[in-house]
């Protein structure tokens, strides 16, 4: 038997080998404690002593007859049997202080099944767990990402896509009826009922404006899609949509022949409709012309090009063309064979004016309850602006393109079925940006 003395001589030499880096993987190695079996592998596969430290604590138990360790340099190799065919993995730094506040291995995220990795775009770290995963940057700090919100954002390319990092942990809604991470890019949200989805930019803004899923609209039920000109999204209570500014104007009204008119029509004040305003209107109309506009041949929604076969006097058809969609109106230009003439503009724009002028021109009413609401109103009202010029040389008949008298019938119609009818669009519109 070998004495007392020989034994620590034996201990001496062993540490000193350890800590001078030459003790091999799968032995037990002394750094301040033993480090033994598939602890000591992970230790050794990720740098031994030079990226760990001493170990400040012996092999511990963990949940569920597990093991760990823990080390001087911020850092902790986590171990259980049926994790990762036994394969033991470090966390460290601001993850582990996460996954500490949310419970270690004891709670939701489990075991890591990952060492701490570096992030693709080289700018932060994660680890993967059973249930989860924490992921830092410097500029989010760490934060736990699961379940179909981490689903739905793998799907857009982690913290490489657009909503980048998470700068939440996930979290329960107000009322507990549903969860969401906020991102550097934008939001994802979860309720039973309305299924995982995307939020960001101008709608996100817009519904946060509104009060997040509290507000009428609630949860998302579907991603940005392209629509009329424009980005919409859909909500349990409705839809919002965006349009970037076009910088386009329409023609210049000119009344230089005989034949022009200019028309308008106050439709309703902002106080009493609250979610409309000018740039609303007019893409609601655009977008469902033949629920709004009284000439009949339009497409349902126009753009640019597009063209209209109207039917006139005797039931003879003629062709007016969308000339020119910009942030205020639309433009028709009559064709060659429209009976009141080829070549004639009509704007049809929207605008608002805050405490009319008494002494404004060209204003008509409808009906005599808007004429006693607008007549020295304080308040902010959405006007239809019709415009109508251009040459008349080849005009046969008189219509709404060429006669003030028959357009006021036209386009007072017009004004009637969107004051009554607009509020029950299911669609809310941003206001567009400055």
């Amino acid at each position: 038997m070998k004495s007392l003395k020989q034994l620590s001589a034996v201990v001496t030499v062993c540490a000193s080998v350890s800590i001078m880096g030459i003790g091999a993987a799968g032995a037990d190695v002394f750094h301040g404690h033993w480090i033994g079996g598939r602890i000591e592998e992970a230790y050794h596969r990720l740098g031994g002593w030079n990226t760990f430290g001493d170990a400040t604590t012996d092999e511990l138990i963990a949940n569920n007859n597990g093991r760990f360790q823990v080390f001087a340099k911020d850092a902790s190799i986590y171990w259980h049997a049926d994790v990762d065919n036994g394969i033991a993995h470090q966390v460290g730094g601001r993850i582990r202080d996460k996954w500490s506040d949310l419970g270690w291995e004891v709670a939701a995220l489990g075991y890591p099944i990952t060492d701490e990795f570096k992030t693709p775009d080289g700018v932060g770290r994660f680890n993967h767990f059973q249930g989860g995963s924490i992921y830092w940057s410097p500029e989010t700090d760490a934060h736990q990402v699961w379940g179909g919100i981490r689903d739905k954002w793998a799907t857009q390319g982690w913290e490489s896509g657009e909503l980048g990092y998470p700068t939440t942990d996930e979290l329960p809604t107000v009322d507990n009826s549903g969860r969401f991470n906020h991102f550097q890019g934008g939001s994802i949200y979860w309720s039973s009922a309305s299924g995982i989805h995307i939020i960001s930019g101008p709608i996100r803004e817009f519904w946060s404006s509104q009060g997040w899923e509290r507000s009428s609209l609630k949860f998302p039920t579907s991603e940005e899609y392209s629509a009329g000109g424009g980005v919409k999204q859909d909500f349990q209570g409705g839809s919002v949509q965006y349009f970037e500014p076009t910088g386009k104007a329409l023609a210049a009204y000119d009344n230089k022949n005989i034949s022009s008119y200019r028309q308008v029509y106050p439709l309703f004040n902002t106080t009493d409709l609250k979610r409309w305003h000018a740039a609303g209107v007019y893409r609601e109309v655009i977008q469902n012309m033949d629920e709004y506009f009284p000439l009949s041949g339009c497409p349902d929604e126009i753009t640019e090009g597009a063209v209209c076969t109207l039917t006139g006097v005797g039931g003879a058809t003629s062709k007016v063309t969308v000339d020119r969609i910009s942030d205020e109106g639309f433009s028709l230009v009559t064709a060659s064979d429209h009976p009141e003439g080829a070549g004639r503009i009509l704007n049809v724009r929207f605008d608002e004016v805050t405490a009319p002028a008494a002494n404004e021109t060209n204003v008509v009413f409808d009906n005599d309850s808007v004429k006693t609401a607008y007549t020295g109103s304080d308040k902010t009202w959405v006007r239809l602006v019709i415009e109508s010029f251009g040459p008349t040389q080849t005009s046969q008949v008189q219509g709404p393109f060429s006669s003030d008298h028959i357009g006021s019938q036209v386009w007072g119609k017009f004004a009637g079925t969107m004051r009554s009818t607009i509020d029950s669009s299911s669609t809310t519109y941003i206001p567009l940006s400055k």
